[in-house]
């Protein structure tokens, strides 16, 4: 058994409507070797339809329907929410704005770099770029959030460079102390690659020195 679903029926925690939904209840952990921003190999890798939802009613997408909201349906009705449709990535997408709106700045970051990698997988580069800097817009927009996250700063460090922001990476990065030598193996890594005009996916076992496990 790798992964485990199970339809259930939620409610909406936005319009109060019934919907079935098809929940992940058990899986296996992930043993594989990351991408640099965190994406697991398969068949975790696989797993990303599962981590958006969609209300039939409302249009209300996040990780679960059920999760409460601080705004009315009327926001999901808004032209700024209905320009992304509902392909996986359209919905990761909406996921970000709602957690925007609900002042979850992480989960919006990580739903931009989720509908990045569903255009990746689609091998759209251009729609995967445009979700990045959308990623990247969240970060600079809630700096002083980020800053106390060096997690999250390292991770953008690997989306400015899929995005083609090279020079950023290389001011932003380039001998910056990030708390641990891992981290900061991973940083020049980064770095490197951006100097040398390099925006594809590398693995976390490529980092010289790193053992990952």
């Amino acid at each position: 058994m790798e992964i485990k679903t199970e339809e259930q029926e939620l409610v909406c925690a936005v319009c109060g409507e019934k919907s079935s939904q098809t929940v992940v209840v058990k899986y296996e952990p992930d043993t594989s070797v990351p991408d640099l921003d965190m994406r697991p190999g398969e068949p975790h890798r696989s797993y990303i339809k599962y981590w958006v939802s969609k209300c039939p009613h409302c249009g209300y997408c996040n990780s679960s329907i059920e999760i409460p909201s601080l705004f009315t349906k009327e926001y999901l009705q808004s032209a700024n929410y209905n320009k992304y449709d509902d392909s996986l990535a359209g919905r990761f997408m909406k996921m970000s704005l709602v957690c925007e709106k609900n002042k979850i700045y992480e989960v919006a970051l990580k739903a931009c770099l989720y509908a990045a990698w569903a255009f990746d997988d689609e091998g759209n580069d251009e729609k995967a770029v445009e979700c990045r800097r959308a990623a990247v817009r969240i970060f600079d927009s809630h700096r002083v959030l980020f800053s106390e996250k060096p997690d999250y700063v390292l991770l953008v460090a690997d989306i400015m460079r899929r995005s083609g922001s090279f020079e950023r990476v290389i001011s932003d990065y380039k001998g910056r102390f990030l708390g641990s030598g891992l981290m900061m193996a991973i940083a020049a890594f980064e770095v490197e690659l951006a100097e040398k005009g390099d925006s594809g996916c590398h693995r976390a076992d490529e980092v010289r020195g790193v053992s990952v496990k």
